[in-house]
């Protein structure tokens, strides 16, 4: 599997380089995943609310108390953990800055996220093939007026990007209604439905089969309003088995075998981190080719219009410079000499008004990008059924689009080439599918690898 690991990667950080870097330089795009983070190993990532069982469950699947457990919140880190030889705990800035490591992007979140990262080092057999990464759990009162100190979203967002699975889990007590996990699942995880698995822990906790047919209601209703998909996210009902708990008043057969399977899910990371290696790369082409698309749409508008007041100017300098000529060589030279003057009068002044149209335009037109995008993808929009799929994805790229016009200006961006976006195509459409087929062909052949 390592091997095949390496493999995939090394193949994904070439199509990078030659097919989409040099689109998303020269259009000033975000920055892709680096090398280590294509090339790092599966990371499993462990989010829900505080209570809520994410650290027993990892102390279960670890065989060991790693993590502190508690009904109130116990730990405002972001803890990854991770196999060494020896047991070791890391701080932030020690792991951001160590290059053999796949996390030193998680630099740009800012120095008060590094304060609250941890990494935790152990001698455990279940690590040798998983990354876990534990989370704060997610409170009712973090907002406006009480925040945590640094930007806890970007953090999920950050390692949710990176992650090979995303479990989120719920408990009976908060089934999906805290204020900050609603949040997390519209802005932070809203675009890896591929990889989310939503946990419903503590089943061992219900007095009744109603009571937890009304709470598994709720945790659907509250997902229901959050996932902007049709089809919900499927749901593991469990829970940890507890040394003196009170005995339940549910069957719990259906519940343990639930967790073997979440147990299983977790250990196909490994197969999970092959697929997402080349979905990461499809999104990330995606959002660049939706981005590109936009931008140029938007600067051919601003310099047609540009071009025309140009072209107006000069055709208005070209007849008051020919008057002049005429008047000079047939009737006046004063005549000729005050008219040509005129017109450079005119056309001086006519530049700077038009430079002040174009910067009004330009405004126009970003203020109107949604129909810009409309026109853009109307065909796609129409067929294929992808429309919901489209205007998710548009209101990722469009904050990207305003912050680098912003920034650059329209015009300060250089036009797109068709040869350069048929190259990110074929990566798209072509190379990335082939890979997947290639990768899915090994994968069949050894079945020991699932």
């Amino acid at each position: 599997m390592k091997d095949l690991l390496e493999e995939t990667a090394k193949s994904v950080q070439e199509l990078y380089r030659t097919s989409i870097d040099p689109l998303a330089r020269k259009f000033a795009f975000e920055k892709r995943p680096v090398d280590g983070e294509i090339s790092g190993g599966p990371l499993v990532l462990f989010v829900g609310n505080h209570s809520s069982g994410k650290s027993t469950f990892i102390n279960y699947l670890l065989g060991e108390a790693i993590q502190r457990t508690g009904m109130a919140p116990t730990d405002d880190c972001f803890t990854i953990i991770r196999h060494g030889r020896h047991p070791e705990v890391k701080d932030g800035r020690a792991i951001v800055s160590n290059p053999e490591l796949p996390f030193g992007g998680a630099a740009h979140i800012g120095p008060e996220f590094l304060s609250h990262f941890r990494m935790r080092l152990l001698p455990n057999e279940f690590l040798r093939d998983v990354t876990i990464v534990d989370t704060p759990g997610m409170i009712d009162a973090a907002g406006p007026d009480t925040t945590r100190g640094y930007d806890f979203s970007a953090g999920v967002r950050w390692f949710a990007e990176r992650a090979d699975l995303v479990l989120v889990f719920f408990d009976p007590e908060r089934p999906g209604t805290t204020a900050e996990t609603m949040t997390e699942l519209t802005d932070s995880l809203g675009r890896i439905d591929h990889k989310l698995l939503v946990v419903m822990n503590k089943m061992d906790q219900f007095r009744s089969l109603r009571d937890f047919a009304r709470c598994y209601g709720t945790l659907c209703w509250n997902l229901g309003k959050v996932i902007a998909k049709k089809d919900m996210p499927q749901i593991f009902t469990t829970f940890i088995p507890v040394k003196g708990a009170a005995e339940s008043a549910l069957s719990l057969t259906d519940f343990a075998q639930a967790r073997e399977e979440l147990v299983q899910e977790i250990k196909r990371a490994p197969v999970r981190r092959l697929d997402n290696i080349l979905t990461q790369a499809g999104i990330y082409g995606r959002r660049l080719k939706m981005y590109v698309r936009i931008i140029h749409e938007t600067r051919k508008n601003l310099t047609r219009f540009r071009n025309r007041l140009y072209a107006l100017l000069v055709l208005i300098l070209a007849a008051f410079l020919g008057a002049g000529g005429y008047l000079m060589a047939e009737e006046s030279w004063m005549a000729g000499a005050i008219t040509a003057v005129v017109g450079v009068g005119l056309a001086v002044g006519g530049y700077f008004g038009a430079r002040e149209l174009v910067r009004k335009l330009e405004k126009t037109l970003m203020g109107n990008l949604d129909s810009i995008f409309e026109k853009v993808y109307k065909r796609d929009l129409v067929v294929g059924n992808r429309e919901d799929d489209l205007i998710l994805l548009w209101k990722e790229v469009k904050p990207a689009v305003t912050w680098t016009v912003d920034n650059l200006g329209l015009l300060g961006l250089l036009r797109l080439r068709g040869s350069e976006l048929a190259r990110l195509d074929e990566c798209l459409d072509k190379q990335l599918p082939e890979l997947r087929a290639k990768l899915h062909r090994k994968l069949e052949s050894k079945p020991t690898l699932y």
